[in-house]
């Protein structure tokens, strides 16, 4: 299946050199299309409902991801002046279409965004930084992603399969015993999941909606905090390893390779793995931690622990998620409200509670 990138851009020299680079990473995989606003021909109403007609219309129609500036509110067009990515990824939400926003700083996402919890819709956010090719690079293993999440839907929904949507998305990712582990990490997006879904259309329409919220809840909550699934740093910090070790030493995290997630996305986030099967790994072997597990397999003693960030004579074993740190149970903090329940290895360390613990 070739894959079609909308792209909504407002300044024309930044349109130009994303529309390259995505053209350039997609290959014969695909295109890219600038959105073209008001082929719908609605001229009043919402933006919402205008850009929905405009979505449904050819050239823009259909798309299998779009991919949005963050800041809109150059564009010039009669229809849309003062148009903002928010805009764009309700409409995007109705017509069952994923939307990627991005920006020019340093990080994917806003700090403060990250941290409203059950006040935020999940969604996807990426930086033009360190360069524009690895933006684009990333946008399509994250289509691809959206694409294989819709695949393995419609199949479960065309066997005739009712689920729950923990349940569709462990099978979808080939884990169906870890279902009530991502029960755990719902949030606000399960009132977004009812009222999509309320929206009329076909059944077709309606999986493709659900395709999308799941790629979301997958991006933005199971992967992102540490509890099912671990990048490196948390992954290193929960094995006891050192993270530039873990990180750097390919022999090292040779030996965990059964336990990496590939599943949708996996090309597009850092590497990860499995918590539950670094468990099995382990413990399978005999070992008290993945530490041992190196230097008896590596037959070297120079293995150094996990340090805690607050202090390095204490090891580890969790993860700051504002300093992206390993940290110890110790000198932090687990449960914030912008933690989802699953994520039990995700904390704040003591010295970042005592410079944001009002505000958080």
């Amino acid at each position: 299946m070739r894959i079609k990138i909308l792209l909504f851009d407002d300044i024309t020299q930044n349109r130009e050199q994303v529309h390259r680079a995505l053209a350039l990473a997609l290959g014969a995989k695909g295109e890219v299309q600038e959105f073209d606003p008001g082929v719908g021909g609605m001229v009043e109403g919402t933006y919402e409902a205008r850009l929905e007609k405009d979505l449904r219309t050819r050239p823009n129609d259909p798309a299998d991801l779009i991919v949005a500036d963050r800041d809109l509110s150059g564009y010039t067009a009669e229809h849309y002046r003062g148009l903002s990515e928010a805009t764009v990824r309700r409409a995007a939400d109705i017509v069952g279409v994923p939307e990627c926003g991005y920006a020019r700083g340093d990080r994917d996402d806003d700090p403060d965004y990250i941290k409203r919890g059950e006040e935020r819709e999940a969604c996807i956010r990426l930086s033009l930084k360190p360069n524009v090719e690895q933006f684009a690079q990333r946008v399509v293993e994250i289509s691809e992603g959206f694409l294989a999440i819709a695949e393995r839907l419609t199949a479960l929904k065309e066997a005739g399969k009712k689920l729950t949507t923990e349940k569709l998305l462990a099978i979808i990712l080939g884990k169906p015993e870890y279902a009530d582990k991502i029960s755990l990490y719902a949030s606000g997006d399960q009132n977004r999941l009812a009222s999509v879904l309320r929206v009329k259309g076909s059944q077709g329409e309606k999986t493709r909606r659900l395709a999308c919220l799941l790629g979301y809840w997958l991006w933005d909550s199971v992967l992102r905090f540490p509890g099912v699934t671990v990048g490196v740093i948390p992954a290193s910090s929960y094995l006891n390893i050192r993270e530039d070790v873990f990180r750097d030493d390919q022999r090292v995290q040779a030996l965990f390779s059964d336990a990496r997630y590939k599943g949708p996305f996996a090309g597009a986030k850092v590497p990860m793995w499995w918590r539950g099967a670094l468990d099995d790994l382990v413990s399978g072997s005999g070992f008290r931690d993945g530490r041992e597990l190196v230097s008896k397999r590596l037959q070297r003693d120079d293995i150094p622990p996990s340090q805690c960030c607050e202090d390095p004579s204490i090891i580890a074993g969790y993860y700051c998620m504002l300093k992206e740190k390993p940290v110890s149970l110790k000198n932090s903090k687990g449960g914030l409200p912008w933690f989802p329940r699953g994520a039990d290895l995700a904390r704040v360390s003591t010295s970042a509670l005592e410079e944001l613990g009002p505000w958080l």
